[in-house]
């Protein structure tokens, strides 16, 4: 997790003097590499791991999210890419001969179907909430499948291409297939994502976190102990130097085992 603080020293250097000393928010910093440890320091420990694993999607959300990305690109931009095959460009830079163009934009349109179809379903099981964004997809596939339900008869009849036919169901499912969900959506405008409410994270009772606590930290390097205890008991003694903890609030934090002050944070 990326803390503003690199440690618990750095931490208790920049602590305001009028605020309250919260222990388990101490070790959290010294224990910052460690989420599946400091979600056990109490209330504060528990709210930032809670933080911590909201923002790591699962490999499997994310593949999902990169999935309905591509599907997305794919879903506007074929219909495009078709339509450009079949008109060329008003500057005559490239012209395809229908025979060329035509079954091209029918791929197109087959690959642009599929991916709104995709789209769609995927929106139906996400509970059908009104999105904007998707909705601009889905229209830029209405403006160009309609353009290609006329554009295509015309190429082909320009250029003598008489199989345009077998080419020209896509078109027809791909808009079809947009306005379909086009209507669906705008219907569900005023279905929107819920704002969510973050419930407080459930914590255990001290006792039974200390043992866990001292479990996992005796599972951790040495060295890592001995560097995390070390940056502790320094972020301790300077708040003992700037006057916010009294010589034995002191020895009694020093003397704890690592992971355990926010104890003291329930005794206050």
């Amino acid at each position: 997790m990326s803390f503003r603080h690199a440690s618990a020293r750095e931490w208790a250097q920049e602590h305001s003097l009028a605020a309250p000393v919260r222990f388990g928010l101490l070790e959290v910093m010294a224990f910052q590499r460690h989420p599946d440890i400091y979600a056990l320091f109490g209330a504060d420990g528990a709210a930032l791991a809670a933080r911590e694993t909201a923002r790591r999607p699962s490999p499997v959300r994310r593949a999902g999210t990169a999935l309905a990305v591509v599907l997305a690109i794919v879903a506007a931009a074929a219909p495009v890419v078709a339509v450009a095959a079949m008109g060329g460009d008003r500057f005559n830079f490239f012209r395809m001969d229908a025979s060329a163009s035509v079954p091209l934009a029918g791929v197109m349109f087959i690959v642009a179907a599929v991916a709104q179809l995709v789209l769609l379903i995927g929106w139906l099981r996400g509970g059908a909430r009104y999105d904007g964004l998707l909705l601009g997809i889905v229209l830029v596939a209405v403006v160009f499948s309609g353009f290609a339900v006329v554009g295509m008869p015309n190429t082909a009849a320009a250029d003598g291409f008489d199989a345009w036919a077998a080419w020209y169901p896509p078109v027809l499912a791909c808009l079809a297939i947009a306005v379909v969900t086009a209507i669906a959506m705008l219907l569900r405008f005023r279905t929107r994502a819920p704002e969510t409410v973050a419930a407080a994270p459930e914590t255990m009772p001290s006792t039974v976190a200390v043992a866990q606590i001292r479990a996992k930290t005796a599972a951790l390097p040495y060295e890592e102990r001995i560097a995390i205890t070390a940056d502790r008991d320094a972020a301790l003694a300077v708040l003992h130097e700037r006057g916010v903890i009294e010589s034995g609030l002191l020895e009694r934090a020093r003397t704890a085992q690592p992971g355990t002050l926010f104890v003291l944070d329930d005794e206050s």
